[in-house]
């Protein structure tokens, strides 16, 4: 449980530093950005991308209902992204989520198949395995209350270091 409280701990103190930047999808440049959180402290939908130098955008990828696999829009959205990966040096975070429904083992696992489903397709793409982390974070940061809220919260993030 301490690791739990230490790590959303430094997710939070990250979040803060990001909130600072423009959340305009179509344009937003910058060095860095991270995931923001919403008036609730809560993790925020990052549909509108993490920017990078050079004007390219990683985005997140998103999931029918109970599923790990990807549609023709999420592996355009991670070819886009792979691009932006290989021009670039560091390494990136690749976390899982899900919407709220569900026991939380089985959210964690189906965030964690999510997210491999994901580092797989950008290895394919030429992305270097070992530059890519994998985590799941299930339901932890689900804000929807809907279907509309919770096709949002079924993604994968991934945030450039």
């Amino acid at each position: 449980m301490t690791a739990r409280i230490a790590s959303t701990l430094a997710l939070c103190a990250a979040l803060v530093v990001g909130c600072g930047s423009s959340q305009n999808a179509e344009t937003q440049t910058g060095d860095d950005a991270l995931s923001g959180s919403d008036q609730r402290g809560r993790r925020a939908d990052t549909s509108g991308g993490e920017d990078l130098s050079g004007g390219c955008r990683v985005e997140s990828v998103y999931f029918a209902y109970d599923s790990s696999e990807l549609d023709g829009s999420a592996r355009s959205t991670l070819e886009g992204n792979a691009g932006c990966l290989n021009r670039r040096t560091g390494t990136a975070a690749v976390t899982g989520m899900t919407d709220p429904r569900g026991t939380e083992e089985y959210n964690l696992a189906l965030g964690d198949r999510r997210a491999r489903t994901v580092t797989q397709y950008m290895q394919n793409l030429g992305v270097e395995g070992g530059r890519m982390q994998v985590r799941s974070v299930g339901e932890e940061y689900a804000s929807g209350e809907d279907e509309s809220g919770w096709s949002r919260d079924r993604r994968a993030d991934i945030e450039v270091r």
